[in-house]
């Protein structure tokens, strides 16, 4: 009887396969159950190998779960390459990107469901004539059918949605699948309805906030071709669409593409190296280009396409820097600015406030000695929220009955510093007693339908005032907006990242893109104790062109990316001596390398969370190849180490966040 011997990937932390044997040939890719230990787990097949040398203590497969394979070849390379790129334990990277009901033994298996749409389109939803911009670019796109990147420059309004839903067409005019990122849960519900108006069939959706039975559905229809247009979030990246045709990826530039915890990657990039491993078109759509895309573009690694005018024919927003320096503020609200807003709402207007800080004040302080209400768990403030009445850490979200007195003097003297959306929502209603005040952040869109419902008052609404954080500036179409205020930007043009011009200007280039789609005398009033700030004046100009030209100038001339490569060793742990002694050793075995510079061992911000100390060591390297071979060199060291025993460590490649 012939025994053959494989490599299972199980999802756990662990940097190697485990090999067993089996009586049967079974195809790379496939779940088996294997024992593991004291239980059974389910795995994955990563390769047949030779017959080992030892065949003492080697455990058999207890079964093969099922008859189709969990990951096919490209897939399975994608994520192998994945697994190597951002130097993640590779069972850990399949399971990433398997449905969480495949996870685990159960009675769920990979099966045909036999459950096909057929997709029809809706002429009457395309009847809208394309603006002459429009048609050149999508006359040059639709010619594009290999892998050749292309990045879709369109400012806020130029009718970027409108190309996906006509590039979609072609594909599956042609029998072929479609998958479509976003980079934020609460951005589907709008483009699912323009695909559900514009195509007559089922339109899959695959976010984390689905139930695990609608997750496992959606991606057992899209393997088996029963859906063919996919919208979903990063983790739909490698979604097993039949016929795949062609990748959209909108609001290319968004830093929640990247995944913070756990397996820390891009689905940006990942859903790039997918359509170059299956030679199909990557399409990557923006108003604000992230700087690594645009030095692709200038190195003609990427081919770009501009639409710079808005389909509407009117003039975008004109953004104005409003010194406060001298004004007193109520909620965060400078007085000229509450005119400036009521002189919109007597028009009927519909105005946009941003402000990306949730809950009602950022700061719970006793004014008699001092003391700020902080979480046990973390080093970060407590944020009071008045509608919960409790006080909660934005880092690990546990939740504090609120203080009366304060714990160190006994003083009743505390009191709220900061503003939060809250705050400005509660400042508006009692200011503007008949407008709706709509707001829209973490806490207000959590409840399933809240995004939907927000759209709905918005829409239905004639005069109306939009609170909220950064999603308000992500690709929501709030076509009645004239007037969007900034506040608080100062937070972002100060800050000492060495990406934070580029993050803010992206952010209020974004802001302002939602403001006057109808109307030509649209505005933007950005609040700021600093109007002459050199940054502020280009940023006001709207053509974020100019602002990335320059950054990408700072970025070259300090060799930083996209100028060179980064990796970021993060290190947690319950005492901040072994995260110290970790990465000094880590720093020290790096030292005598050549053409690597190293930064640190640094706190990383905040510095606890969850109980655990957080610290960082940043590696810099000229090229990414050189970069991956330290970085395997440092793993192989790393592994020997007592000290692992003490700490949890990881790299994050190509990091958004230097802290």
């Amino acid at each position: 009887m012939n025994i053959f011997y494989y490599d299972i990937a199980v999802g756990l932390p662990l940097r190697q396969c485990f090999t067993y044997k089996s009586k049967e040939v079974i195809k790379k890719g496939k779940r088996v159950i294997v024992p593991f230990g004291s239980k059974s787990i389910v795995g994955i097949v990563v390769k047949k190998i030779a017959k080992p040398k030892s065949l003492k203590g080697l455990k058999e497969i207890i079964s093969i779960a099922d008859e189709h394979s969990c990951f096919n070849g490209s897939i399975f390379e994608a994520i192998t390459w994945a697994s190597d790129y951002y130097h993640h334990p590779i069972g850990e990277v399949f399971f990433s990107f398997m449905p969480t009901l495949l996870r685990k033994q159960n009675d769920k298996i990979i099966i045909d469901l036999d459950d096909n749409t057929e997709y029809k389109l809706n002429e009457e939803d395309k009847k809208l004539k394309l603006t002459k911009e429009q048609n050149i670019n999508l006359s040059k796109l639709n010619k594009v059918e290999k892998f050749s990147p292309s990045l879709i420059y369109g400012v806020t309004g130029s009718g970027k949605t409108e190309i996906y839903l006509q590039l979609a067409e072609k594909f599956i005019l042609q029998n072929k699948s479609i998958l479509i990122l976003v980079p934020e849960i609460n951005l589907i519900p709008q483009l699912e309805k323009r695909f559900k108006d514009r195509f007559n069939g089922d339109i899959g959706v695959y976010h984390s906030r689905q139930t695990p039975n609608q997750r496992l559905k959606v991606w057992l229809r899209s393997k088996f071709g029963g859906i063919r247009i996919v919208i979903g979030t990063r983790s739909s990246v490698l979604m097993p669409l039949k016929n795949l045709g062609a990748i959209i990826i909108d609001e290319e530039h968004d830093q929640s593409y990247k995944q913070a915890e756990g397996f820390k990657f891009s689905g940006r990039d990942l859903a790039i190296k997918r359509a170059q491993i299956e030679n199909i078109p990557v399409f990557l759509g923006s108003a604000t280009p992230s700087l690594q895309t645009l030095k692709l573009v200038k190195e003609k690694k990427f081919k770009k396409f501009d639409l710079l005018r808005r389909v509407d024919g009117k003039k975008p927003p004109k953004l104005i820097p409003l010194d406060i320096s001298d004004s007193p503020l109520l909620g965060g609200i400078a007085i000229e600015t509450m005119s400036i807003i009521e002189a919109a709402i007597n028009k009927g207007e519909q105005v946009l406030i941003f402000l990306n800080r949730r809950g009602f004040a950022p700061l719970y302080e006793c004014d008699n000695c001092g003391w700020v209400a902080k979480c046990s768990s973390c080093e970060s403030n407590l944020v009071f929220h008045k509608s919960k009445n409790r006080l909660i850490c934005h880092q690990c979200e546990s939740v504090y009955g609120v203080n009366k007195t304060c714990p160190d003097c006994h003083s009743n003297e505390i009191n709220t510093l900061g503003t939060g959306t809250e705050r400005v929502e509660e400042v508006l209603r009692s200011t503007f007693k008949k407008v709706p005040i709509i707001r829209m952040d973490y806490d207000s869109t959590r409840l399933k339908g809240s995004i939907e419902a927000i759209y709905e008052k918005a829409n239905t609404s004639k005069e109306a005032i939009l609170v909220g954080t950064q999603m308000l500036s992500k690709g929501h179409d709030f076509p009645k907006v004239t007037l969007c205020v900034i506040l608080n930007a100062d937070g972002g043009l100060l800050s000492p990242e060495i990406n934070a011009i580029e993050k803010i200007s992206q952010q209020l280039i974004q802001v302002s893109g939602r403001a006057g789609r109808n109307n030509n005398l649209a505005k933007v009033i950005i609040q700021t104790r600093y109007p002459n700030d050199e940054n502020l004046k280009q940023i006001k100009t709207g053509d974020y062109r100019l602002v990335s030209e320059q950054c990408l100038k700072n970025s070259k001339a300090l060799n930083m990316p996209p100028y060179s490569t980064v990796a970021i060793l993060r290190v947690t742990s319950p005492s901040p001596e072994s995260c110290y002694k970790f990465l000094d050793k880590a720093n020290n075995l790096l030292n005598d390398k050549k053409n690597i510079n190293v930064t640190g061992p640094l706190p990383s911000i905040p510095l606890k969370i969850k109980g655990n100390t957080r610290n960082h060591l940043i590696i810099k390297s000229d090229t990414r190849t050189y970069l991956n071979r330290v970085l395997n060199y440092l793993t192989y060291e790393i592994q020997t180490w007592p000290e692992t025993k003490k700490v949890k460590w990881s790299y994050d490649i190509d990091p958004y966040d230097m802290s």
